[in-house]
């Protein structure tokens, strides 16, 4: 005798109504938690704070907290730098850009011998240097300027008697602050332009003295 066959017949509705319940979403409860490091933290201060100052206070206490914890690391990491490399914490100072004849006393200098000593040495910057200083001496002695060690080029090209020679003292103070300062080349060519101007202020200014 043949017995019909035992079927299982599902529920569907049934089915249905547990996944939407969430307490047999098992799927949820096996995954990863989403909190980070910092929340973890957070939250374990919280819980602690909570047991001193009460649960009303510890959310606000534990910000706080860590507020001031990441400014006193901030604090440290930026002194520990500061101690390896303090040029990093300030701004490099210009240089002023008035020029100045800086250090020597013109009539403490032997300008024959120090001219004699850089051209043998094919050294034409210090040559230039050399030929300007001894021109403010000549011009000094002649009192076509009053020389002071402080004084910057400039002040001498203003002041120069007989103003008929100040465009060409301009100019030979031009090529020597190019040198100097501009950090353009002196070669020969320019030390015996400079020696020509030089000449022609000599022989310009003789008897002229007022401005």
């Amino acid at each position: 005798m043949t017995h019909p066959a035992d079927t299982f017949v599902c529920d569907t509705a049934r089915i249905a109504a547990y996944r939407a319940d969430s307490r047999f979403d098992y799927n949820s409860q096996l995954g990863a938690p989403e909190y980070d490091l910092l929340e973890i933290v957070r939250r374990w201060l919280e819980r602690l704070l909570g047991h001193i100052f009460g649960n009303e206070a510890a959310e606000s206490v534990t910000v706080w907290l860590l507020t001031g914890i990441f400014l006193l690391a901030v604090g440290l990491i930026a002194f520990f730098i500061y101690r390896m490399r303090p040029e990093l914490f300030f701004r490099e100072k210009k240089k002023p850009l008035t020029c100045e004849v800086e250090e020597e006393n013109i009539y403490r200098i032997d300008f024959e011998k120090e001219l004699a000593a850089a051209l043998a040495a094919d050294d034409f910057r210090l040559a230039v240097r050399m030929l300007y200083l001894q021109t403010l001496r000549l011009a000094a002695d002649r009192q076509w300027i009053d020389w002071q060690i402080y004084k910057t080029p400039t002040e001498y090209t203003l002041e120069l008697k007989p103003a008929g020679l100040r465009a060409s003292f301009r100019d030979f103070t031009g090529r020597f602050l190019q040198v100097r300062y501009g950090n353009f080349r002196a070669t020969r060519e320019l030390f015996d332009a400079m020696r020509r101007i030089q000449d022609e202020l000599g022989k310009g200014g003789s008897g002229e003295t007022d401005g």
